[in-house]
């Protein structure tokens, strides 16, 4: 029985960008039913931006957070996740590099978190399809 494309927000610093391109292209090798989207362009400060990046989570089945040591400074990430918050879609928090654990944004303290492992990240998004 095929499973429906399901829909991931991605969640990351702008200097993390590398990590998704990674992510999209081990999903497409993978041949996984995933569509992702972004907000690759942070801007909290304008208000259509808000508007659209609190849609595009909205229209999402869950999420996959990029953390790493520019996790929390990043541009447009505590909005992102406070979206994703409201909405209470699934999340997986991934670390990208080795950083301090104290890295990770206190809005995913209640989230599942793991080092970056694609069975395990692919094992999230195809468990999204199944909701």
């Amino acid at each position: 029985m095929p499973t429906r494309t399901v829909r991931a927000f991605l969640v990351y610093a702008e200097e993390d960008y590398r990590y998704k391109d990674m992510l999209v292209n081990q999903a497409r090798s993978a041949k996984l039913q995933v569509e992702f989207t972004d907000m690759p362009n942070k801007q909290p400060w304008v208000p259509r931006w808000k508007t659209t990046c609190r849609t595009r989570v909205f229209e999402c089945d869950g999420a996959i957070v990029f953390i790493s040591a520019k996790t929390k400074q990043g541009t447009g990430v505590k909005f992102e996740l406070e979206c994703v918050g409201e909405i209470q879609i699934p999340v997986l928090g991934v670390y990208v590099d080795k950083c301090e654990k104290s890295a990770t944004p206190e809005e995913l303290h209640d989230s599942r978190l793991i080092e970056w492992n694609w069975p395990q990240i692919a094992a999230f998004l195809q468990s999204l399809g199944v909701r």
